[in-house]
């Protein structure tokens, strides 16, 4: 974090369209200060969108992880034996 990308809150209401302006340009946040600590951080619709997108990638691979694990410890069942537990809780019939 570098010291231009702190700013109090009084400032960046006076700043705003120049603030907004440095973060499209940098592509880094921005923190917003109030009474001296922090309140906010703003970032570009690229860099939360790129944030979002590694947030998701991480939870499918903990999710895929946790699953081979689950799979290597013998949990789980047979997807057919599934697919008819679930038929059988619906009331559905498999055999059309």
């Amino acid at each position: 974090m570098r010291a231009e990308d702190i700013h109090p809150m009084s400032e960046h209401r006076a700043r705003l369209t120049e603030h907004l302006r440095q973060i499209q340009e940098t592509g880094r946040p921005m923190v917003i200060t109030h009474n001296g600590r922090p309140a906010a951080v703003v970032l570009s619709p690229a860099v939360y969108d790129e944030l979002v997108r590694q947030a998701e990638f991480a939870s499918d691979i903990a999710a895929i992880k946790q699953g081979l694990a689950d799979a290597d410890a013998g949990l789980g069942q047979d997807a057919s034996d599934a697919l008819r537990g679930i038929a059988r809780k619906h009331d559905l019939n498999l055999d059309r």
